[in-house]
């Protein structure tokens, strides 16, 4: 006699792809910008776009910084947990945020890695640049 167990569901089925519509206030100003306050955050000062990081067109994490557009592109470690990279409007649901907090729940370790965690100002402006909509000026 041959026994045959089956579980119940796939453990290998990802979540599914969460929500990541804006939900920012429109009227909201905006008192952070992409270019002038943000890009130089991951370039310069945190060196978050540099080859091999997430810069590159073929980031070790396939999440890439490169770009406006790239931050949205959930990487493999944010789908996996069913969040956003970036929600605007929405930090707490932001995988950015996480990483870049180094909270509780995230996969891997604090970003940046093998660097100094972001100083609370920074983080704050990232949160704030998040909370306005994160848009690209």
């Amino acid at each position: 006699m041959i026994l045959f167990a089956a579980g119940c569901g796939d453990s290998t089925n990802p979540p599914a792809p969460a929500d990541c519509a804006s939900v920012a206030d429109p009227n909201l100003p905006s008192t952070v910008s992409y270019q002038s306050d943000i890009v130089p955050l991951l370039t310069s000062k945190y060196g978050c776009t540099a080859i091999g990081c997430h810069g590159s067109s073929l980031p070790g994490s396939a999440y890439s910084l490169a770009s406006y557009s790239g931050l949205f592109i959930a990487g493999p470690q944010a789908a996996e947990k069913g969040m956003c990279s970036v929600r605007p409007g929405a930090p707490d649901e932001s995988y950015l945020v996480w990483k870049t907090e180094g909270r509780q729940g995230i996969l891997g370790d604090r970003m940046p890695d093998n660097a100094t965690a972001m100083t609370a100002e920074d983080l704050a402006t990232i949160r704030q640049w998040i909370l306005e909509g994160a848009k690209n000026n």
